[in-house]
C-alpha cells in the first residue's frame, strides 16, 4: 500500500522467492526443485542494490533475522533507509484464508516439491515457518524506526506512516523504506 500511494517500486523477498518457483515450473504439473530460502534473499538484495545503484527509491519487505545482521548492512551500504515494523494481532488466521485459495500452493507439483501431501500439511508447515522467523527477527535497527500496528486500520494512520516516509525523502535522507 505504501509504495502504491509513493508511487515507487515494491519489492519483496517473497515475491522473489515467488518468481523463482514460477521459473522453476510451478505452474506445470512436472516435478519441481524449489528455490531455497537463501538464494531467494540473495537475489532480492541484488535487486535491492541494483535499483538503489541507479538512484531508485523503493520500498521493501523483508524480515531481517538476528543471525544475518550483514543483510542489513548491505541494504544500508546501498542507500539510506528507515524501518517500518508492521505487526497485527493475529497474523496467523489470514495466512490460512489465504493459502486455503491459493492455486500455485494446490498445485500437486508445488506440494511434492515442498513435501507435503495437502494444502493444509503446507500452511501446517508455513505458520510453524512464521514461528521461527518471528523468534528470529531483528528488533533494533541502527536507523529510523516506526512501528505500525497493520490490525484493522493503521496504527499510526497511513497518513502518519507517509508522514514518517516522505519527511525522510524530502530531506534525501533515505532510499529504502
Amino acid at each position: 500500500m505504501l509504495a502504491t500511494v509513493l508511487r515507487v517500486p515494491f519489492i519483496a523477498r517473497d515475491d522473489i522467492r515467488g518468481g523463482l518457483v514460477f521459473s522453476a515450473g510451478a505452474w506445470s504439473n512436472e516435478p519441481i526443485e524449489l528455490p531455497s530460502g537463501d538464494e531467494a534473499v540473495e537475489l532480492f538484495l541484488q535487486t535491492v542494490e541494483g535499483l538503489l545503484a541507479r538512484e531508485v527509491s523503493c520500498v521493501i519487505e523483508y524480515v531481517v533475522r538476528s543471525h544475518r545482521p550483514d543483510d542489513l548492512e548491505r541494504l544500508r551500504t546501498a542507500g539510506d533507509c528507515v524501518v517500518i515494523v508492521t505487526s497485527c494481532h493475529d497474523p496467523v488466521s489470514p495466512l490460512i484464508q489465504r493459502n486455503q485459495s491459493d492455486r500455485l500452493i494446490a498445485n500437486q507439483a508445488v506440494l511434492d516439491a515442498a513435501g507435503v501431501e495437502t494444502v493444509e500439511a503446507h500452511t501446517a508447515a508455513m505458520v510453524e515457518r512464521m514461528r521461527q522467523v518471528e523468534r528470529e527477527m531483528a528488533h533494533e535497527f541502527p536507523v529510523p524506526v516506526l512501528h505500525v500496528d497493520t490490525t484493522g486500520d493503521y496504527n499510526p494512520s497511513l497518513d502518519a506512516v507517509l508522514e514518517f516516509a516522505t519527511t525522510l525523502i524530502r530531506s534525501r535522507d533515505c532510499d529504502v523504506l
